[in-house]
């Protein structure tokens, strides 16, 4: 089987070559899974988002799980994956401009709908910087064997 686990630094570079992080929040009731984007700074994941479910659920419990894949860059069959668990804060202004100024090129992505609905509120402040710290990660690889020379000719 062509799937193999990825080392620390592979796992790495996964988190800082991608934008979309998937997270699961947890409370009794279940589990809130969403997409968020991000940038990878210092080990650790940031981003903005309006405040919600995820913070409210946050508030009661900080401990989320996490995945981040390269399958839009890569297709459905040959990927890399990093998941893991960390812990979900929103960044105090000590952090905030650094994670802002690390998340602008990101933010200079975003279409022009996201730039008129949440350009406003980035701009008074309304959005919430968070972070993911993790404390346990793990990643694998899916990749095609290699090609047997005396069966390419």
């Amino acid at each position: 089987m062509p799937r193999h686990d990825l080392d620390a630094e592979e796992s790495a570079h996964v988190l800082s070559s991608q934008n979309l992080v998937r997270v699961a929040f947890h409370d009794g009731g279940g589990s809130y899974l969403i997409p968020l984007g991000y940038v990878f700074l210092n080990s650790a994941l940031f981003g903005v988002a309006d405040p919600g479910r995820k913070t409210e659920i946050a508030q009661q419990n900080s401990t989320v799980s996490f995945q981040v894949d390269t399958s839009n860059d890569t297709g459905l069959w040959e990927w890399r994956s990093v998941t893991g668990e960390g812990t979900f804060e929103i960044v105090g202004d000590s952090q905030k401009e650094r994670a802002l100024a690390a998340l602008q090129p990101v933010i200079e992505q975003a279409p022009d709908w996201w730039r008129r609905e949440q350009g406003p509120k980035m701009a008074s402040g309304a959005l919430i910087v968070w972070k993911i710290t993790p404390t346990l990660v793990s990643g694998c690889e899916y990749v095609p064997p290699e090609e047997d020379a005396s069966h390419s000719a």
